[in-house]
């Protein structure tokens, strides 16, 4: 039965209307779907037949616009009764087009689309009339900001579409749609600025985008994964962000933005390590400011990678290096906890994520509450009955805000799983397990790739570049193209990585 479905979807429609909706009525299962209507009428002396889903397609529009204006055309008076003479004089329609592929128009319809069949004819109207409900433009949810706009991408496309077009009002800001997904499609936009992306970037991306071959792709986070250079890296070698501000910056930087259906993101790409550090509020603050808040997102990210490493090295391996003073404090703090100190982090590492988790997915009403009873309550408890020491408390503490003091959530999370194997390393080896962990990571860094470019450019390999990598210095100074852009010097490897 479903290879006799898969049937009728190839090929083209016949002239016969009835043919035509008899095979549409098995296609969209109407005798058991009653979301499909089929509404026949007359219009300009021929059999007419409108197909389209209740709640996916605008009811008021396929009244006001296609019934009333078939009710009110005359008899053709300048040729034959057509798609395209529906097309040009009388549907009232702004985007519709003629189609003659079953499977184009089976699709059109699912997404909300209007075929307008007609008799005698074998191409039908595609009608983009889509009505179906949609979030408002709000503020964002996990990149707040305290200067600058407040407004987030939402789950409509051409929505998210036009947020980037109010930022970037030029007309070389470019749009390519394509649908992704063998079997359940999902409409996707590559955005990028004609004048300033790399024309090699953009057909890479391109390229992998309509290499997918994924029976269906659920948003943005799904692509990242069918698209990225290095799917075993931790760190993600692209960047998602729910800002249009933000978004249209990477656009004007000569990066590429992709945009989805149904997700309130933007997958920008190329992006380098420094971008995961940056945030909108970056460039709407004086200089100085910018690059206090830097240097204290980089000196977080480092706590939160290596000081329940070195905790554990120094205690265990290394003890002549902490102050006497404080090593007395340490072993008196410990004297009656029955684990080692590994297994004592280890905990604490995976209580203070399961109350954070458990945080983000309970109701808001009980979240804040919960967070109090697990800050307070159980830490409290846990030391009062000397499971874990006082000390490794303030460290897990002080380790998990590093860890939110980094902007991008994906790579937060990468952050914790390299954190995981320092601090196993730590223990087994002390400092020199920490210092042969840091060097594999950072050698692993820099062979790292986004869409063929080095992940750590322009600093390795070095090229020229605007004064604002690691640190925000003034704006004047900043005149340089960046290093991916069509006036850059980096150029991509070529063929690098895929769709899989």
């Amino acid at each position: 039965m479903e290879q006799n479905r898969d049937d009728l979807a190839r090929g083209e429609i016949g002239r016969d209307l009835r043919d035509n909706i008899a095979r549409f009525r098995r296609l969209l299962y109407s005798d058991i779907n009653t979301d499909t209507h089929f509404r026949m009428f007359e219009m300009a002396g021929r059999d007419v037949c409108v197909v389209y889903i209740d709640g996916m397609a605008d009811e008021k529009k396929i009244s006001e616009f296609v019934l009333r204006a078939g009710a009110e055309a005359g008899p053709a008076q300048d040729g034959p009764v057509d798609a395209a003479y529906l097309i040009r004089r009388v549907l009232q329609i702004a985007q519709c087009e003629t189609e003659n592929r079953v499977k184009a128009i089976l699709d059109g319809i699912a997404s909300g689309m209007a075929a307008v069949l007609l008799s005698g004819c074998d191409d039908a109207v595609l009608m983009d009339i889509r009505g179906y409900p949609s979030r408002p433009v709000n503020q964002t949810t996990n990149e707040s900001v305290v200067i600058g706009p407040q407004e987030g991408f939402v789950e409509n496309l051409r929505t998210n579409i036009t947020l980037l077009r109010r930022y970037v009002p030029s007309p070389g800001l470019i749009a390519e749609s394509m649908e992704v997904g063998t079997r359940v499609s999902c409409r996707v936009c590559l955005v990028y600025l004609k004048e300033a992306a790399d024309e090699r970037i953009v057909s890479e991306l391109r390229r992998r985008l309509k290499c997918i071959d994924a029976p269906s792709v659920q948003g943005i986070g799904a692509i990242q994964q069918l698209i990225e250079d290095s799917p075993w890296a931790l760190l993600p070698q692209m960047l998602q962000t729910e800002r249009p501000d933000r978004a249209a910056s990477f656009l004007i930087d000569g990066q590429i933005v992709i945009l989805a259906e149904n997700s309130p993101y933007a997958l920008a790409a190329p992006i380098t390590l420094f971008h995961q550090l940056h945030t909108s509020d970056d460039s709407f603050a004086r200089w100085q400011y910018g690059t206090l808040l830097r240097l204290i997102r980089i000196w977080g990210m480092l706590i939160s990678i290596f000081l329940p490493g070195l905790y554990v090295s120094l205690t265990d391996y290394h003890m002549h290096l902490i102050p006497l003073s404080l090593l007395g404090s340490i072993s008196e703090a410990r004297a009656n906890v029955p684990f080692p100190i590994l297994a004592e982090i280890l905990i604490m590492e995976f209580s203070f994520y399961l109350i954070n988790e458990a945080g983000t997915r309970i109701p808001k009403q009980i979240g804040s509450a919960l967070g109090i009873v697990g800050a307070l309550i159980l830490g409290q408890a846990a030391v009062s009955a000397s499971i874990v020491s006082p000390i490794l408390v303030i460290i897990v503490a002080i380790t998990g805000l590093g860890n939110y003091a980094v902007p991008d959530y994906s790579f937060s999370l990468g952050l914790i799983i390299c954190r995981l194997f320092v601090i196993v390393l730590g223990s087994l080896y002390g400092l020199y397990g920490i210092c042969v962990t840091a060097f594999c990571m950072l050698m692993g860094i820099c062979g790292m790739r986004s869409v063929g470019l080095p992940y750590v450019a322009p600093i390795a390999p070095q090229e020229r570049h605007n004064p604002d990598i690691l640190l925000r210095l003034p704006i004047w100074l900043q005149r340089r193209p960046m290093f991916f852009s069509k006036a850059g010097r980096m150029k991509p490897r070529a063929k690098q990585g895929g769709a899989r």
